[in-house]
């Protein structure tokens, strides 16, 4: 038996602190729940909060063996296919009794990418020193993320690593879905306004010299279309080691603007209110922080710690401010009602959802029917700025195409017609 200090609200809304002896989370939970309170924080007495992604893993003495310390393995880049076949593997084989270390050398055999191959092979090493697989794969952020290790932590301190594995492998396989919907949205536009960059570029810089060559021995006014491509062709022309300079120059400055977090922070404010696509930016972030609080909720944590896992991995920082924000008020005996209430940082649909959740005791359910129902959206969606990029974009390149041939053809024009009148 472990003790367990536990933070609960009772029926009337008020916070109850006791300790309560039990096997495993879970069980604390369950325990908590049949006496009629809602469980908000559950921690063993004297021991850290199992789950907590925001908890950072210091590497024990003993990990002198690992190379050239965790500098180098942060540096490593798998892709979450590789996290994901992972999971599944090492699920299955400690569900048939393999040996955790033996488990994470099969998996190491399996996988091809030759740096995920390293991560597992010095995982390995952690853990026959001693550490457990959560603080092994604390050193590798890239690899494996805050909200990642957080729930092996909780698996290992519930005894259901082989149920967290397989959770974790369908949550980055909806995760990845999600990701390609994303993607599939943002690659189209991107490419055709690449593609028109370039072939205005080559005209401007190569194709029209030519035609200003031929044109000067006219003597008579060209067309405003044509003298305005003349002279972008020769500014650009006389001005291209200036441009490149000044391309160079603000890209470096915004990305070193970036870095600072109040930029971050207005960025991502923007993005939210930008018309069709903040409101998809908006319905993907959702999903993924009701997926992250049902996993942790069906891990067996508190509410408190998958809300704080949550904000751990969220990559817009206003979610995060608002999603620490909650977690605060829910360490306070706040509600979740009156957290999301104060800071409003989900649709009004997802706030009920989430909320009748907590009111029954259902949190699990609500958090798969929410995820459920914003999967569905987030593909209308996507499928809608689809629909709505695509004939802006061809209109765009439409009018640039006319305005180019225009101006290539109407001075032609004109000496055809002189011409045609001398005759």
């Amino acid at each position: 038996m472990t003790a367990f200090t536990c933070k609960t609200r009772n029926a009337s809304g008020d916070v109850v602190e006791k300790t309560i002896n039990a096997l495993s989370t879970q069980e604390a939970m369950a325990m908590l729940e049949d006496s009629g309170l809602f469980p908000i924080q559950i921690r063993p007495v004297d021991a850290q909060p199992a789950g907590n992604a925001s908890k950072k893993y210091a590497p024990s003495q003993n990990q002198s063996t690992l190379d050239s310390g965790s500098s180098k393995r942060k540096k490593y880049r798998v892709p979450r296919k590789e996290v994901m076949q992972f999971s599944l593997q090492l699920s299955s084989s400690l569900e048939a009794g393999v040996p955790i270390l033996d488990g994470i050398r099969s998996s190491m055999e399996l996988t091809r990418n030759i740096q995920f191959q390293q991560v597992l092979s010095q995982i390995s090493v952690s853990i026959q020193n001693g550490n457990l697989m959560s603080e092994a794969m604390s050193d590798f952020p890239a690899v494996f993320s805050e909200a990642y290790v957080g729930a092996i932590a909780a698996g290992e301190q519930s005894g259901t690593l082989e149920d967290m594995l397989d959770n974790l492998a369908e949550f980055l396989e909806a995760d990845m879905e999600m990701r390609s919907d994303l993607r599939s949205a943002i690659m189209y536009p991107a490419i055709v306004v690449g593609t028109l960059v370039l072939a205005v570029v080559v005209l401007v810089v190569f194709v029209v010299p030519r035609f200003t060559a031929f044109y000067s021995g006219f003597g008579s006014e060209l067309p405003l279309a044509t003298r305005m491509l003349m002279a972008s062709s020769s500014f650009v022309g006389n001005h291209y080691i200036i441009l490149l300079g000044l391309i160079v120059g603000i890209s470096f400055a915004v990305k070193g603007a970036f870095k600072v977090r109040a930029v971050r922070v207005a960025r991502d404010r923007v993005i939210l209110r930008l018309p069709v696509f903040g409101s998809l930016v908006e319905t993907a972030i959702t999903l993924q922080v009701v997926q992250l609080i049902g996993l942790f909720t069906k891990a067996g944590l508190p509410l408190l710690e998958a809300v704080q896992c949550a904000a751990s991995t969220s990559g817009n920082l206003q979610y995060k401010d608002n999603l620490q924000s909650i977690a605060a008020g829910i360490a306070a005996g706040e509600t979740l009602a009156a957290g999301m209430a104060a800071v409003q940082c989900f649709p009004l649909e997802a706030r009920h959802m989430l909320v009748n959740g907590e009111t029954t005791g259902t949190m699990e359910r609500a958090c798969a029917s929410t995820a459920k129902r914003y999967k569905k959206e987030l593909r209308y969606k996507t499928k809608i700025l689809s629909t709505l990029i695509e004939p802006m974009l061809t209109l765009v390149l439409a009018m640039i195409v006319l305005f180019i041939a225009l101006a290539v053809f109407l001075p032609m024009w004109d000496l055809v017609s002189v011409v045609g009148d001398g005759s």
